[in-house]
């Protein structure tokens, strides 16, 4: 009988390493495919963001260069 239960506990154990590594391995993959497109959203968005600033800064430098010289120390002081 002794022999009977040390064979199915040793059986149980090896069961419960094997899925607790495939559980692991699995759930790893899982961590690095998210992490892969969450960071191919953020240089998504860094880039569209880059590109919102450019605009921007052209627009406001066109606006800089229309005004006259005097208008902007007045504005200043």
């Amino acid at each position: 009988m002794g022999y009977l239960w040390r064979v199915r506990l040793s059986s149980f154990a090896a069961g419960a390493a094997t899925a607790s590594a495939a559980g692991f391995f699995l759930l790893y993959k899982d961590h690095l495919l998210a992490r892969a497109t969450i960071a191919r959203q953020v240089e998504d968005i860094k880039e569209a963001s880059e590109k919102h600033y450019e605009a921007l800064n052209k627009r406001i430098s066109a606006l800089e260069s229309r005004k006259e010289p005097g208008a902007i120390k007045e504005a200043s002081d």
